[in-house]
C-alpha cells in the first residue's frame, strides 16, 4: 500500500524522548532538592507533567510513530508514580525508614499501562499488591500516594491486593485476568512482584484453556457493544472490530497458549511469520497514532471517531481531497485497511491456537460426493487442504471446490487453508476471471437461498472477492460520509446480502409475506448478484446508479450470463432505491405513480426481486433503519404494482369507483346515518378524498363530524386514535379550518416528542377539516403509549383554539428532551445548509416541495409554518427521517388550489432555504396571508 501521511519512518528523534524525560526528571526531582510537603510535591509533579505532555504533543505533531508516543507517554508517567512512591515513603509515617517502606508493598503497572501504552487522557490502571501481613501499613502508603497523584492532575484506576487476592479475582473478574497479563514492576517490593509473576503463570498453565474462553467470551460481549464489523461509519478506535484491543486480544491469548507476550516473542517461537509481525506492528502504530491525535484533538479521552472528529483528524494527518473522494474519506480508508489488517491478524492467531489445541483430526467419514475435490476435506470442523500450498496456484478451480465445500457444510477453512490461499491469490487473474468454468461456479455459489452471505463473505475475508471481482474491491473500505449510512460501501452489501438470508430462514410472522416473495423468485443467484452490485458505482463522484448499471452490464458479460439474465441484473442496480424513495416520498395515490413504476419493472420476478433488494438494502444500512412502517409502505406500493402486472382487479373509471366507495361507506355506517349524509359528505370534498381514504375511516369522518356539530358538547375539535401495529398511531383530527392549523397540530405533537410520519389533509367546503397524521414516538419509533393521549389532546385543544405559544413549546421540549445532534458534514466540514426541490410534474394537482435537512426536533413543525407563511397550502405530507438525516416531501397549492408557476416555485424554494437556516424568521415571509379555509375550500373545487 502507498504510504500515507501517517505513516512517516521513525527518527532517532522519537527515540530518545525517554531519555530526555529522564534526565529532566533528574533534574526536577533531585535528591538535593528540599522534598516540601504533599501539596508542593503535587505542584513539582503537575509542572513536570505539564512540561513533558507538550514535548510529547510537539513530537506527534511532527509525524512521531504512534506506538513510539504511546510508550513515551507510558515511560513519563513511570517517572511521575516513582517520584510520588519515593515521596510518600519520605512522607508517611510507616516507618522511619525509607528502606523499610520500600518492603511494604509493590506498586504494579496494570493492562495498558502495564504494556506501555498510554494515550495523553488515559486512566493508569495500578496495582498495590502487598503481603498479607502489611495490609494496614500498606494502605497508608497508597493513600499518600494516591493524593500526589490525584493532586497533579492524574485519573488513576488503583486496586489494593494480596498476591492469592489476585490470582483469586482474577477466575471472577476477566478484565482483571487479562489486565494481569501485562504487568511492569514501577517501585517498591520486587520480592513480592516476582511471586505474583510465579503464581499467575502457574494459574496459566493449570487454566489455560478456561482463560482463553473467558478472553473470547469478553470479545464476543465487546463486539456486541461497539459493532461486529469492522467498517464502522464511526469506528470505536480502542474496542471496535480491528480496533488496538482486537491486537490485546491475540497477545492475550499467544501468551495463555504459548506464553509469549509480545509480538516478537510470537514471532521468534514461529507462532506467527516476520511479514504478519511486520503487518500487525504497522496497523498497531497507524491505530495509536490516530488515537493519541482523537484524544489531542478533543481534550478528553475520546475513542470513538466520529464524523466531525475524523474530518479534523484528516486536515492534522495531511490528507487532502481529490476529484471523488473528500480529505476525511481517505484517511477513514486508510483506517479501515489497518483496522481489517489488524483484526485478521487476531483471528488468525486465535484460530491457529484453537487448532494447535486440538489434539487429534478426526476426519469425516466420507468425502461430500457432490462436490469432487480430492484435495479436499473436512476435519476438525474445518476445510482442510490435504497436500501442497502449490495445488491451489496450479489449479485455482481447487479455490471454488473449497468455498462451495465450506458453503455446504457450514464449515469455516481452516487457518492452514487460508494461508495457503493468500498466496495462491495471484492465480485468480484475467484469464481466470473470464473462464466460463470459474463463472459457473461463482454464480452456483450465489444460488443457494440463505447462504449465499456467508460465502460472499468469506471470499472477501480472504481477498479472493476483490480479485474474481475487481470491480468489488474499488469500493471495500469506502466510508460514505453522511449521517445516513453506518457502514463502509463493501460491509453495507454483505449485510445487505447477510439480511436476505436470515430473511429466508426467519420464523418471523411479520416477515411471512416477504419469505414467500422470495420462494416467488425464479433464479436466486440473480438477486445475489443483484445485491452485491448495486452500490458497484459509489466511489467515483454523483451519478452512481447509472455508472453502477454500466459497471453491472459489464460483469454480467464477463459471467457469462444470458442477454436476459444480464438484463434483470441492470435493472435491479438501476432502479434499486426507487422503490424506497416512492413508497416513502410519494402519494400512491396520484394517478400514473403505480403504473409507471409498474411499467419499468416490467415483469412480476423483476417487482418481487426488487421488494427483496430494497428490503436488503434497508436492512443493511444502519441498525434501527428497517421500520414496520417502511414495511407496510414498501407493500402497499408492491400490492398496488403486483395488481397493475398481473391484471387482476383492474381499476375502474372514477364514476364507478365513487359509486362503490358511497355504497361501501354506507355499509360501514350501518343505518346510523342516513344515505343522504354519505351523498353530501363525499359532494363537498375533492375526488382526491375517495382516491386517498377508505370506505370505512370514511365512514369514522362523519362520526367524528356529528360529534363536532352536536349541541352536547362544546369541544372544539372531535379526534380519533387508532394503534397501527408497534411501529405508528394514526389520530384523525376533525375540526374547523382556520389558516396555519396543519403546522400547529404538528408543533402541539412535536412539543410532546412526536414525529409525524405522514398527513393527509382535507377540508369540506363547509369549512370542516379532516386532518389524518401518522404518528409515532421520536425517542422509540414505537406508536403511541395510550396512557399519553390525555395529555397530547389537551395541547391539541388549546393549540387548535391558538391558545398556545407553539413555537416556544417545541423549544422547550428541544431544551430538556432532546440530544444534541451532530451537524451534517459536507464537503467544507461544517453544516449543511437546508436543500428544498421543487417538482411540478409528479403530481397532476400539486406541487411537490422536497425539503432535505439536518433532522431536529419539531422539524415537520418548523416547515408546515414555513409554507404557510408563505400562502401556500398543505395537501399531503411524506415524513422520512434516518439517523439525522430528514427528506420530507409537502404536496402543495398557491392560494387558488393550482400549482405554483416556475417564478412562484423559484421564490418559494428561495424563501424556504432563508427560513429554514434562520436567516430571517418565519413571520418576515412577504406576500398576502390568504384566508386558509377558503384556500382548502378553492382546493376542493379543483379536485
Amino acid at each position: 500500500m502507498v504510504t500515507n501521511p501517517i505513516e512517516q519512518p521513525p527518527t532517532p528523534r522519537w527515540r530518545t524522548h525517554g531519555e530526555k524525560a529522564l534526565l529532566h526528571a533528574k533534574e526536577r526531582f533531585s535528591v538535593n532538592r528540599p522534598l516540601g510537603d504533599a501539596t508542593t510535591i503535587s505542584r513539582e509533579l503537575k509542572t513536570f507533567l505539564k512540561i513533558e505532555d507538550q514535548r510529547l504533543k510537539i513530537a506527534h505533531r511532527c509525524g512521531a510513530p504512534g506506538s513510539q508516543t504511546a510508550a513515551a507517554r507510558s515511560s513519563v508517567l513511570d517517572l511521575v508514580v516513582e517520584r510520588a512512591y519515593q515521596a510518600a515513603t519520605l512522607l508517611g509515617d510507616i516507618d522511619n525508614s525509607s528502606e523499610k517502606a520500600e518492603h511494604v508493598c509493590a506498586v504494579v503497572a496494570l493492562g495498558g499501562y502495564g504494556r506501555g501504552e498510554l494515550a495523553p487522557y488515559s486512566d493508569l490502571d495500578i496495582l498495590f499488591l502487598y503481603p498479607n501481613h502489611r495490609a494496614l501499613q500498606t494502605r497508608r502508603l497508597v493513600e499518600q500516594i494516591l493524593r500526589l497523584l490525584w493532586d497533579a492532575g492524574l485519573t488513576v484506576g488503583p486496586s489494593f491486593r494480596s498476591v492469592p487476592d489476585c490470582v483469586a479475582a482474577a477466575h471472577a473478574d476477566p478484565h482483571l485476568q487479562t489486565a494481569l497479563v501485562s504487568t511492569r514492576l514501577l517501585a517498591g517490593n520486587r520480592s513480592i512482584y516476582d511471586s505474583l509473576l510465579q503464581a499467575l503463570e502457574k494459574d496459566r498453565r493449570k487454566r489455560g484453556d478456561a482463560y482463553i474462553a473467558a478472553i473470547l467470551r469478553e470479545r464476543a460481549a465487546r463486539y456486541a457493544k461497539f459493532g461486529a464489523a469492522v467498517c464502522l461509519q464511526e469506528p470505536n478506535v480502542k474496542e471496535s472490530p480491528g480496533g488496538i484491543r482486537d491486537l490485546h486480544t491475540a497477545l492475550w491469548v499467544g501468551y495463555t497458549r504459548y506464553g509469549c507476550r509480545t509480538l516478537d516473542e510470537l514471532r521468534d517461537h514461529d507462532v506467527i511469520s516476520e511479514a504478519e509481525r511486520r503487518t500487525a506492528a504497522r496497523a498497531a502504530n497507524f491505530l495509536w497514532r490516530v488515537r493519541y491525535a482523537a484524544h489531542l484533538s478533543t481534550r478528553r479521552k475520546t475513542e470513538r471517531l466520529a464524523l466531525d472528529l475524523q474530518t479534523t483528524l484528516a486536515r492534522e494527518f495531511g490528507y487532502k481531497q481529490s476529484a471523488y473522494l473528500l480529505a476525511s474519506e481517505k484517511f477513514m480508508r486508510d483506517y479501515y485497511h489497518h483496522a481489517r489488517e489488524l483484526h485478521l491478524f487476531s483471528e488468525t492467531l486465535l484460530a491457529r491456537a484453537s487448532e494447535s489445541e486440538r489434539k487429534a483430526s478426526r476426519k469425516w467419514g466420507r468425502r461430500l460426493s457432490r462436490i469432487p475435490a480430492e484435495p479436499l476435506s473436512i476435519s476438525n470442523g474445518r476445510v482442510q487442504l490435504e497436500g501442497e500450498a502449490g495445488l491451489l496456484t496450479s489449479n485455482p478451480m481447487l479455490l471454488f471446490d473449497a468455498f462451495a465445500l465450506a458453503q455446504a457444510a457450514d464449515v469455516p477453512l481452516s487457518q492452514t487453508f487460508r494461508d495457503a490461499l493468500r498466496q495462491s491469490l495471484p492465480a485468480v487473474d484475467r484469464n481466470f476471471r473470464r473462464s466460463a468454468e470459474g463463472s459457473r461456479a461463482f454464480m452456483k455459489l450465489l444460488g443457494r437461498r440463505g447462504r449465499a452471505g456467508y460465502v460472499l463473505r468469506l471470499l472477501h475475508e480472504v481477498g479472493f472477492l476483490a480479485r474474481f471481482v475487481p470491480e468489488f474491491g474499488r469500493i471495500s473500505l469506502l466510508i460514505q460520509h453522511d449521517l445516513y449510512h453506518h457502514y463502509t460501501v463493501d460491509e453495507h452489501t454483505l449485510k445487505a446480502v447477510e439480511a436476505l438470508d436470515e430473511l429466508y430462514a426467519s420464523q418471523d410472522k411479520q416477515r411471512a409475506h416477504l419469505r414467500s416473495i422470495f420462494d416467488e423468485i425464479e433464479d436466486p443467484s440473480l438477486l445475489y448478484l443483484s445485491i452485491l452490485l448495486h452500490d458497484i458505482g459509489k466511489g467515483r463522484g454523483r451519478g452512481h446508479i447509472p455508472r453502477g448499471a454500466k459497471i453491472a452490464e459489464r460483469v454480467c458479460k464477463r459471467l457469462g450470463l444470458s442477454e436476459l439474465d444480464a438484463a434483470k441484473v441492470v435493472l435491479m442496480v438501476k432502479y434499486h432505491v426507487a422503490m424506497a424513495q416512492l413508497a416513502q416520498r410519494r402519494d400512491l395515490n396520484e394517478p400514473h405513480v403505480v403504473t409507471d413504476f409498474a411499467a419499468r419493472m416490467g415483469t412480476l420476478d423483476a417487482l418481487n426481486g426488487l421488494l427483496l433488494l430494497t428490503y436488503a438494502d434497508l436492512n443493511a444500512v444502519a441498525p434501527g433503519v428497517w421500520s414496520e412502517w417502511k414495511s407496510t409502505l414498501l407493500w402497499e406500493l408492491y400490492r398496488r404494482a403486483r395488481t397493475v402486472l398481473t391484471g387482476t382487479d383492474a381499476p375502474p373509471d372514477e364514476t364507478e369507483k365513487t359509486a362503490r366507495f358511497k355504497e361501501q361507506m354506507a355499509k360501514a355506517l350501518e343505518g346510523s346515518l342516513a344515505l343522504s349524509e354519505v351523498e353530501r359528505h363525499v359532494a363537498l370534498l375533492p375526488d382526491r378524498y375517495v382516491r386517498v381514504t377508505r370506505p370505512a375511516a370514511a365512514a369514522i369522518h362523519l362520526h367524528l363530524i356529528k360529534e363536532l356539530k352536536s349541541d352536547v358538547t362544546s369541544e372544539i375539535f372531535a379526534r380519533r386514535w387508532m394503534r397501527l401495529g408497534r411501529a405508528s398511531t394514526e389520530l384523525t383530527i376533525c375540526t374547523r379550518d382556520r389558516h396555519g392549523l396543519c403546522a400547529d397540530i404538528a408543533g402541539a405533537v412535536a412539543a410532546h416528542g412526536i414525529e409525524i410520519l405522514s398527513a393527509e389533509l382535507n377540508t369540506r367546503e363547509d369549512g370542516i377539516a379532516l386532518d389524518v397524521f401518522m404518528l409515532r414516538e421520536a425517542s422509540t419509533h414505537h406508536a403511541i403509549d395510550m396512557q399519553r393521549y390525555p395529555a397530547i389532546e389537551r395541547s391539541l385543544r388549546k393549540a387548535i383554539a391558538g391558545e398556545s405559544d407553539i413555537a416556544a413549546l417545541v423549544e422547550r421540549w428541544r431544551t430538556r428532551n432532546a440530544p444534541r445532534k451532530r451537524n451534517a458534514v459536507s464537503h467544507s466540514g461544517s453544516r449543511n445548509p437546508p436543500q428544498v426541490a421543487c417538482d411540478n410534474e409528479t403530481s397532476q394537482s400539486s406541487t411537490l416541495i422536497e425539503v432535505h435537512a439536518v433532522d431536529e426536533p419539531g422539524l415537520a413543525y418548523k416547515i408546515a409554518s414555513a409554507l404557510a407563511a408563505l400562502g401556500l397550502n398543505i395537501v399531503c405530507a411524506k415524513i422520512a427521517t434516518e439517523k439525522s438525516d430528514a427528506l420530507d416531501v409537502f404536496y402543495v397549492t398557491d392560494g387558488d388550489g393550482m400549482k405554483l408557476s416556475l417564478s412562484r416555485m423559484q421564490s418559494v424554494q428561495v424563501s424556504l432555504v432563508e427560513m429554514l437556516s434562520g436567516e430571517i424568521p418565519v413571520t418576515a415571509a412577504t406576500g398576502q396571508q390568504p384566508d386558509h379555509a377558503n384556500l382548502r375550500r378553492t382546493l376542493n373545487e379543483k379536485g
